[in-house]
């Protein structure tokens, strides 16, 4: 199965785990996620200039809802959306597995799932309590 969308994360060769896709201003250190063509909006660093990285997946959940109306055709609710802080510093929102909210300060990782999609299984990008 592929990735959902490699654009912005991919296999971590470990089990189930997965990296997120991202950019460093080599000079400065600053990141970008996700990976874009117009480089780090932060620095001003063109995207060719910039270098690809791979973020570690790992960090805690900063606030987290259930959103219990679909908001697109298709989606499966109850869903988790987070907003969690990567260790590489990152703040990003994410969709959490399962139907409990974790409480703030809970460490999660980035896994990759099965999902069906109209084209056929893939593997989407979710986030895991971590054990």
């Amino acid at each position: 199965m592929e990735p959902l969308d490699p654009s912005l994360y991919a296999p971590s060769g470990t089990g189930d785990g997965a990296v997120l896709l991202a950019l460093r201003d080599p000079a400065t250190g600053t990141l970008a996620f996700p990976r874009t063509p117009y480089g780090i909006g932060g620095s001003g660093t063109p995207a060719e200039a910039a270098e690809p990285v791979e973020l570690s997946g790992r960090g805690e959940v900063l606030v987290c809802i259930t959103v219990h109306q679909p908001l697109s055709p298709g989606m499966k609710v109850p869903l988790l959306v987070a907003r969690l802080r990567l260790e590489e510093g990152i703040v990003l929102d994410g969709i959490l597995e399962g139907t409990e909210e974790p409480a703030p300060g809970t460490k999660v990782r980035a896994v990759l799932v099965p999902e069906e999609r109209e084209g056929g299984p893939v593997l989407a990008c979710r986030f895991r309590v971590a054990s």
